[in-house]
């Protein structure tokens, strides 16, 4: 009776003698460290690890991959800084990492803070609109809180301000690394 094999059987028989190239194993290796490195990030993120648990990560490799390693962090670490999350243990991370960037990650923070501060007041000023809309509507009252976050005049809002915000944090990104 004949044996019935399946796919993966059938292409590891074809692929039996085949070897990887220098660059094949090369790719991979640096698939590898990319890998790790967006792993770390994402643990350090998730505060299931601590910067201490990050280096002891990073002293596991020799000294060039860790090299590697610890610049494609940085880099997955810039890239998670975006305007509307905290973004505290980033910026930590960066500073102790990258301590020649003490000036860049201030600035960002203060570029943070200040989005916040403006956002803040735009969804005051948002939120006194609609309600003076839906007063005209006939609708009043201290029952009566509009929805800011999701509305046209907010996303509208939004528009207005948050471009030249992100733009200087990307000027400010690049300008760390």
């Amino acid at each position: 009776m004949a044996e019935i094999k399946s796919a993966v059987e059938l292409a590891m028989e074809r692929t039996k003698g085949l070897r990887l190239s220098h660059e094949e194993m090369e790719k991979m290796k640096e698939e590898e460290i990319q890998t790790k490195a967006v792993s770390l990030v994402n643990r350090y993120l998730e505060v299931d690890f601590h910067l201490r648990e990050v280096e002891k990560e990073l002293a596991k490799f020799d000294p060039q991959q860790r090299k590697h390693l610890e610049q494609l962090f940085l880099q997955n670490l810039i890239e998670a800084i975006h305007l509307d999350r905290d973004n505290a243990l980033i910026l930590q991370g960066l500073e102790a990492f990258l301590p020649r960037a003490a000036w860049p990650v201030k600035k960002i923070n203060d570029l943070l803070q200040k989005y916040q501060e403006r956002k803040k007041d735009e969804s005051r000023k948002t939120e006194t609109d609609l309600l003076a809309k839906l007063e005209r509507l006939g609708i009043s009252g201290s029952a009566v809180h509009p929805k800011v976050e999701g509305s046209p005049e907010w996303e509208q809002a939004m528009a207005g301000f948050k471009p030249r915000f992100e733009e200087e944090l990307n000027r400010l990104k690049k300008g760390i690394l």
